[in-house]
């Protein structure tokens, strides 16, 4: 009987332990209360991808267009961005987060892995010049200007025709 007692009084505990939790907290308690729009962010478009207008291959002179492949290719000479992807010689890049405020200007925040097996993380700003040109500032560097060498048509795509 004493043992019965005991187990109902351990059980009873358990279920005032679970259901009353440390000071009684309340359903949502723990959660912190974001903005859904931050001052900063307000008026800017977040994407995890390259505007259209950057997307193609790049070269610094059209003599190096075609570009045999960009690995390949003389550094600073050659720049591939497609979708949320970012190559050029010795590195491979990933947006993780990109903003487009007037549609003529990108900033993209990207995480590149490095042919030597390095990684880095680059903050590179797009820019077109026309409808051939393109500014590419990488950080706090000058700006670069590339012009257009040719349009990347995705694997599947190409495979259909």
């Amino acid at each position: 009987m004493r043992l019965e007692l005991l187990r109902g009084y351990v059980l009873l505990a358990a279920l005032c332990a679970v259901a009353g939790g440390p000071a009684y907290a309340e359903k949502g308690d723990l959660k912190f209360q974001v903005p859904k729009s931050a001052p900063l962010l307000q008026g800017k478009t977040l994407d995890l991808r390259f505007a259209k207008f950057a997307q193609g291959i790049w070269v610094t002179d059209l003599d190096y267009c075609p570009a045999p492949s960009i690995d390949r290719s003389v550094p600073g000479t050659t720049l591939a961005i497609y979708r949320g992807l970012l190559e050029t010689p010795g590195r491979i890049c990933q947006v993780y987060g990109a903003e487009q405020s007037d549609g003529r200007t990108q900033r993209a925040a990207i995480n590149c892995l490095l042919t030597d097996g390095g990684e880095a993380i680059e903050l590179v700003t797009v820019q077109p010049r026309g409808t051939n040109v393109l500014m590419v500032q990488e950080g706090e560097d000058p700006p670069v200007q590339f012009r257009f060498c040719r349009k990347i048509i995705p694997i599947l795509q190409a495979a259909s025709n």
